[in-house]
């Protein structure tokens, strides 16, 4: 059988899983001298929650998770839980709160996607739906990226964005796509209201499907040279903006 583990590397990152989800972490290995400096609290949390330690070479650490960003800890762990959407707006609906959703259309680049995970979680976002199809997957380096927010967001694997979209639509949630060359300012947009913010791909933004299936297209004023933000960064805008109107 195929091994669908990931490697967390770096210390917030591996405190993160070990305290969030300890149930889903497998091993621990520690670089040789640092043992019993600041790694002893990672090795006594490691050991509580019955997770095995391994303390090697740092030519050991570099050959497993490679030489940057593992600080010296790498853990192996299973990938994080997954919802289904149904159970989301489930959820959402019991607990009777004004929801934010984000949405994932085909981004494709592992380091976005562990960005937008991160923002994600800092905005307070109650779901995050991304494709199974032609996109970025959890990985490695979704778990480096998104830096300890991998098991704090409740992540939701959808076969069809468009149709995922009109399953939301239907729960009375307004679905606003991100766009930078058509649609009306974000800042003119009632974020207060139930809401589903739509991201696209780093080349070609929203797939046309996308665009049609949202309720509102918007755009983030730009003033200067540069035409438009990478997807991290516009999800940025966007999250925080729901999140400023809200409070």
């Amino acid at each position: 059988m195929p091994d669908h583990s990931l490697l967390v590397g770096g210390f917030h990152a591996v405190w993160s899983s070990l305290d969030t989800a300890p149930q889903k972490c497998v091993e621990l290995w520690v670089r040789r001298g640092l043992e019993f400096g600041k790694a002893a609290e990672l090795i006594d949390l490691a050991r509580i929650t019955g997770v095995s330690v391994q303390i090697v070479t740092a030519n050991a650490i570099d050959r497993l998770y490679g030489v940057e960003g593992h600080q010296g800890v790498v853990l192996k762990r299973r990938p994080p839980s997954t919802v289904a959407l149904k159970t989301l707006l489930k959820n959402i609906a019991k607990e009777e709160r004004t929801p934010l959703i984000l949405i994932l259309d085909n981004v494709q680049d592992p380091q976005n996607f562990g960005a937008c995970l991160r923002v994600a979680d800092g905005a307070g976002v109650d779901g995050v739906l991304f494709s199974t199809n032609n996109s970025a997957q959890i990985s490695n380096t979704v778990a480096r990226v998104a830096s300890g927010a991998l098991d704090a967001i409740t992540l939701v694997p959808v076969t069809n964005i468009a149709a995922a979209i009109k399953q939301i639509c239907a729960a009375n949630i307004w679905v606003t796509g991100a766009c930078d060359d058509e649609g009306i300012s974000l800042y003119d947009i009632d974020f207060t209201v139930g809401t589903a913010i739509v991201v696209g791909n780093e080349g070609v933004g929203l797939r046309k499907l996308t665009r049609d299936r949202c309720d509102h297209l918007a755009a983030i004023p730009m003033r200067g040279r540069v035409s438009s933000l990478n997807v991290a960064s516009a999800t940025s805008v966007f999250l925080f903006e729901a999140l400023r109107q809200r409070d």
